[in-house]
């Protein structure tokens, strides 16, 4: 086999279009094409304002985008550090199995590493084997024990409307 030409860099504002195309592909991945609501100009808010949210890597192969990861920083207060949440890692099915998952995942713990972060998290679905060994390999710890929590947008407005005696200073 011969070795790959890759070369994972920091995605730029150029790359909206690309960006947006492999959240769309991961979503269908996860089966849930539906769910994905990003447009490039959110992105663009989100990864390049001036306070940007998330970043995003991009694996390549001779110059053509094959991958990528996004994450955030975020802090544990257990650790009193902060931490990576690693929000998307996916590299398109014919290019898996050749260490481009590997290097976006050593690239993430890289700046992870240089941020002085306690941890990298992220979740896996339950049915995705393949992606639960992959990770384990790497030596991550799968924890059965913990359950996501999420709120969206309209369990939040509900919340927030509730009849709930709250007072905030």
């Amino acid at each position: 086999m011969q070795p790959l030409n890759l070369r994972i860099r920091a995605a730029t504002i150029a790359d909206l279009d690309q960006l947006l195309a492999f959240i769309h592909q991961k979503a269908s991945f996860d089966g849930c094409p539906d769910a994905v609501r990003a447009t490039p100009e959110i992105l663009q808010q989100a990864f390049f304002s001036d306070r940007p949210c998330a970043e995003a890597v991009f694996a390549e192969v001779a110059g053509q985008p094959v991958g990528f990861a996004v994450f955030f920083q975020n802090f544990s207060s257990f650790l009193a550090q902060p931490t990576l949440w690693m929000d998307d890692l996916f590299v398109q099915l014919e290019w898996r199995g050749q260490g481009i998952g590997t290097a976006l995942v050593k690239y993430v713990a890289e700046i992870a590493q240089t941020r002085h972060c306690g941890r990298i998290e992220w979740t896996v679905a339950t049915r995705n084997a393949n992606g639960i060994a992959f990770y384990k390999q790497k030596g991550a710890q799968i924890r059965e024990e913990v359950r996501l929590c999420r709120l969206t947008a309209p369990a939040i407005a509900a919340l927030t409307r509730s009849d709930a005696q709250t007072t905030f200073a």
